[in-house]
């Protein structure tokens, strides 16, 4: 019995320590979702996690929930997925890309849902996130310009970066710098205004320098959004504008030559192409799989079938917008679903964003909302389905997600103290 109390003790002991540990294996994963060449380290931690949730359940010495307005509409997509596995043009791919692609990124969600469910934590993984956006526009830009030699006035990252390409690195950085304006917003003490500051500009310069008009754009109309609250930001996107006027690459960046470029882009050529695969394949679409795109036979004769008028000269293996990605890859009704997640996650936006008793939440609200219309205008442009874009997507849901399960508590609190007080 003596053993069965020790044994028992060590456990309630370690539970912590268990919880802990895989808070720091989590945040590890986050930590170098943008940085390239760090597969290895990413997937150790991700299975270590997974691992130690598995024996703290089956220790009964930690809980796991999926008490979430997404979860109805992650399983929704992910039957659909399997549904249509039978009916995909590369079955072997779109099986792998389902795990590799969608439950592993519904795994992280959860994950992060659940062990990210103190303030402590929380601040913790926002600090995370932000340093890790900082450190990787510090790396990226010495080793792109000063180590490999490139010019200023060259992309950063084109031709080199290849699990981050230049056109996503705007995903990841957009999202650094809002995460960071809201710390800023909130932040009193002074050494950590002036390091918020520092990296804001950070990675301002480094979304600059990748010269991605999607990015560009989606960082002015968040901005812009985020001025109302803040008039000062107003200072902020000036500052940018005179940034950009002084830098080696202002050609490609005055509104002008955006505008232009939007118009004229290569993007609504692949549309046409991408739009004669839906006519073929309209409900359930060629398969979860993203190989499909690279089978050179099956995607010529789309793009021979498209108005010469209307047809890029070269090949694209990849629709380069996330709406078109999701409507070749699981048709309408897989679409339908993905923007049905979609809306339960605005929904949980805009219900912080409309909380009339707790500014933080609204203010967090409001810096989710710029967050989501920033990926959305750059999914666009690009595809954002894989990889670091979906990695911030995915994180993002989860953190709007935690803040509605506080404020869901918060009323629940208030309403008990209100009975209390009713009662007596």
């Amino acid at each position: 019995m003596s053993i069965l109390l020790s044994l028992h003790n060590k456990l309630e002991k370690a539970a912590p320590v268990l919880s802990n540990l895989i808070v720091v294996l989590i945040g590890t994963y986050i930590f170098f979702n943008p940085f390239p060449h760090t597969t290895a380290l990413k997937e150790i931690s991700f299975y270590l996690a997974i691992g130690l949730i598995g024996v703290s359940l089956v220790l009964k010495k930690g809980s796991f929930s999926f008490d979430s307005p997404l979860s109805r509409p992650f399983l929704f997509i992910f039957l659909w997925a399997v549904i249509c596995l039978p009916l995909a043009i590369n079955r072997d791919n779109t099986l792998h890309d389902i795990y590799a692609h969608l439950i592993k990124y519904f795994v992280i969600y959860f994950m992060i849902m659940n062990y990210f469910h103190s303030s402590h934590k929380l601040n913790a993984l926002l600090w995370t996130i932000i340093i890790s956006v900082s450190s990787f526009c510090i790396w990226s830009v010495i080793y792109y310009y000063l180590i490999l030699g490139h010019p200023i006035s060259e992309q950063l990252g084109a031709a080199v970066f290849k699990e981050i390409t230049t056109n996503t690195i705007g995903i990841v950085t957009v999202f650094g710098i809002l995460l960071s304006l809201q710390k800023l917003n909130m932040e009193t003490t002074g050494w950590l205004r002036y390091t918020l500051s520092a990296m804001i500009i950070l990675m301002t310069l480094t979304t600059l320098l990748t010269q991605t008009r999607g990015a560009i754009i989606a960082m002015f109309c968040v901005l812009i959004i985020l001025s109302f609250r803040n008039r000062k930001i107003l200072i902020f996107i000036i500052a940018i504008i005179i940034c950009v006027s002084l830098l080696p690459i202002k050609s490609r960046l005055m509104p002008e030559n955006i505008m232009i470029k939007v118009k004229d882009d290569d993007r609504l050529r692949i549309a046409f192409m991408y739009i004669e695969v839906i006519k073929d394949f309209p409900i359930q679409g060629i398969g979860f799989g993203m190989q499909s795109y690279a089978d050179d036979k099956f995607t010529r004769v789309y793009l021979e079938r498209t108005d010469p008028a209307r047809r890029t000269i070269r090949l694209y293996r990849a629709p380069h917008n996330f709406i078109i990605d999701i409507l070749v890859r699981l048709g309408i009704v897989g679409l339908a679903l993905y923007l049905y997640a979609l809306y339960r996650a605005l929904v949980m936006i805009v219900g912080l964003v409309k909380d009339d008793r707790n500014i933080g939440y609204r203010d967090w609200g409001l810096t989710f909302l710029c967050t989501f219309i920033a990926f959305i205008i750059q999914g666009m442009f690009e595809n954002v389905h894989s990889g670091p874009p979906a990695i911030v997507f995915y994180t993002l849901l989860a953190l709007v997600t935690v803040f509605w399960r506080f404020q869901r508590e918060d009323k629940a609190n208030d309403v008990a103290r209100h009975e209390r007080a009713c009662s007596t």
